[in-house]
């Protein structure tokens, strides 16, 4: 079998052709891989930064308002601690008084059975 000298001429620029292109493709998806993986890099850092500068705003934020209720919170308990000690006291107070109420009904109990005598018996003593 006879190949000529343009046949193999042709071969080789064909397969040396189809190796450039190859090269070439694996060159252009390598570049544009690093083109996106600093794009990435970049988008990264700037939504970082974001989220840091908006952590450190809410964080703030909410700091002050915790501080807020906290400090109304603290107020209202003062104020309701305050209001149930008087009631406690006026309570004191009220069961003081019964006890009193208590212990003069008694002794005008006392008094009412002195007067009356002692109760009369269903069958005189002999």
């Amino acid at each position: 079998m006879y190949v000529s000298v343009e046949i193999i001429t042709m071969l080789a620029t064909a397969a040396t052709l189809l190796v450039a292109i190859i090269g070439g493709f694996g060159w252009t998806i390598n570049r544009m891989d690093a083109r996106f993986a600093a794009q990435d890099a970049r988008l990264d850092a700037r939504f970082d930064a974001q989220d840091a500068k908006f952590d450190a705003r809410f964080d703030a934020r909410f700091a002050a308002q915790d501080a807020r209720l906290d400090a109304r919170f603290d107020a209202q308990d003062a104020k309701f601690s305050a209001r149930f000690a008087s009631l406690e006291s006026r309570f004191d107070r009220v069961d003081a008084r019964f006890d009193r109420v208590e212990q003069e009904i008694f002794e005008v109990k006392i008094a009412i059975a002195r007067l009356e005598g002692p109760t009369p018996r269903l069958i005189p003593v002999r």
